[in-house]
């Protein structure tokens, strides 16, 4: 019996295995960037549909997202790869608009290179950045808007304009008490919308400058609708009264765009104008 038990502990063991098979790329740092770390998770053989991208704080390693299990679930769920920088800059470049918050400064190129490495390169990049991540998320999606298929970026500082060429849908959030950086995050969002570009703006009440576990339900369900929705399905709401509007009589810069009406109630649920 005692050989019987070892061998079924044996087999869930390398079950569990192949069902989470992960492993650790470095690049060479150069330049600003003083270290170029990659989490990179898959969660089955075939090809993913998309490579999820999950950037932490600013010089942060990421362990918090590698320890999510929730993030890992809605991976596997929707076969995506998941990949984790861990970026690390002087601060006086990155509060300078210099180091790996700017992707054309080498760490855009270490992402790709990393994902050639994993054997990802020619599938699509979901982002999502958190403050410092943030930073590098918008900076990657203007330097390489046709590797994204959508991105979000919650609570950041400062930022320039998106370019014309980023079309993607994006989610744009921050807290209500996150300070300056409501102001920067909303204004970002505007710019975008100015140009005609489907983006949602989400105002999270009572958050600071931290990490929302609301939003990260959310942004699932954001992300989980561009993969299986088309832009025929995409709809306007108003940022104010919440409601739906039609596209053709609205302003943009108070509206936002969801890429399905499947999220209303949860981004009605989670948005405080």
């Amino acid at each position: 019996m005692r050989g019987i038990w070892i061998l079924a502990c044996l087999i869930a063991f390398s079950s569990l295995q192949a069902a989470c098979m992960e492993r650790g790329i470095n690049i060479k740092p150069e330049g600003e960037i003083r270290r170029a770390e990659f989490h990179c998770l898959s969660f089955s053989k075939r090809p993913p549909s998309a490579v999820l991208v999950l950037c932490p704080g600013q010089n942060g390693d990421g362990a918090d997202f590698l320890a999510d299990e929730q993030w890992k679930s809605f991976a596997k769920a929707h076969n995506l790869a998941l990949l984790i920088p861990g970026f690390v800059s002087d601060d006086e470049d990155l509060k300078s608009g210099r180091g790996y918050f700017v992707a054309s400064r080498g760490s855009g190129k270490m992402l790709l290179e990393a994902l050639r490495k994993a054997g990802w390169a020619d599938a699509p990049l979901l982002l999502y950045g958190f403050s410092g991540g943030a930073h590098f998320t918008i900076s990657f999606a203007a330097w390489s808007p046709g590797k994204v298929l959508g991105f979000c970026a919650y609570s950041f500082g400062w930022w320039t304009p998106p370019p014309e060429n980023l079309t993607c849908p994006a989610l744009i959030a921050c807290g209500q008490f996150d300070a300056v950086r409501y102001g920067s995050s909303f204004a970002y969002f505007q710019a975008g919308r100015r140009q005609g570009k489907p983006w949602a703006w989400t105002s999270i009440k009572g958050q600071e400058h931290d990490r929302c576990p609301k939003l990260d339900s959310f942004v699932r369900e954001y992300f989980q609708s561009l993969l299986v929705s088309s832009t025929e399905k995409q709809v306007t709401v108003d940022n104010v009264r919440k409601s739906l509007m039609k596209r053709t009589a609205c302003d943009p810069l108070a509206t936002s765009v969801l890429p399905s009406e499947t999220i209303l109630e949860s981004w009605r649920s989670l948005h405080h104008p």
